[in-house]
């Protein structure tokens, strides 16, 4: 059982609230934030109803820090975010100091990442700007630790089932969100939008 003591899910959205995210993020890299209930949600799950985020955790594709952070204020022994974004990782430090936790931020593609850590948490790109994106961030999730925290759109699921299958790991526990995502392109009509997304526990 994990440690009640900890931040309540409620409280932890009103403080992934106050931190910020781009103005203007980049289409190509897919850089919707994770709204803050969707992120509670993910450390919750993680953090309180499992034992996943005591130790070594690391976030891949952090943008601007909501989950490393999160992670940082539910405990962790050591968070590390990383982003290729350097506007993204500047504004994730700020949100940092802000929420006063402390987070190892590295700027690195994914692919040059190395090393051994209990928990991946991540907000991946959905792969509808870069075919299979979502995949590649799983791949490296797969290879750094035994346990994956990750969010996909809904309609790719039936593919990232069958994927996570083929990789020999397991989806051990899944739940469906809508997910609130602001106007953020020119193609956005709405000032918010809800997007279907599943959020997984993959297991080694």
């Amino acid at each position: 059982m994990a440690d009640k003591t900890r931040t309540s899910k409620r409280q932890l959205e009103i403080q992934l609230a106050k931190l910020k995210t781009l103005d203007t993020p980049t289409l190509k890299l897919e850089q919707y934030p994770v709204s803050p209930e969707t992120a509670a949600e993910l450390l919750y799950m993680a953090g309180f109803e499992h034992v996943d985020l005591k130790g070594q955790v690391i976030d891949l594709g952090t943008g601007t820090g909501r989950l490393a952070i999160g992670a940082a204020l539910m405990g962790s022994k050591h968070v590390v975010g990383v982003d290729v974004d350097p506007e993204e990782l500047a504004l994730a430090r700020q949100n940092a100091k802000t929420a006063g936790v402390k987070v190892e931020w590295v700027k690195s593609d994914i692919d040059k990442l190395s090393g051994s850590y209990d928990t991946v948490i991540m907000n991946p790109p959905y792969g509808t700007r870069t075919v299979h994106a979502d995949t590649r961030f799983l791949d490296k999730a797969f290879q750094l630790a035994p346990v994956t925290y990750s969010i996909h759109k809904s309609s790719t699921r039936e593919y990232l089932v069958q994927y996570v299958k083929e990789s020999n790991r397991r989806i051990d526990e899944a739940r469906s969100l809508r997910m609130k995502i602001p106007h953020l392109f020119n193609f956005h009509s709405r000032k918010w939008g809800n997007v279907e997304v599943d959020l997984f526990r993959i297991l080694g």
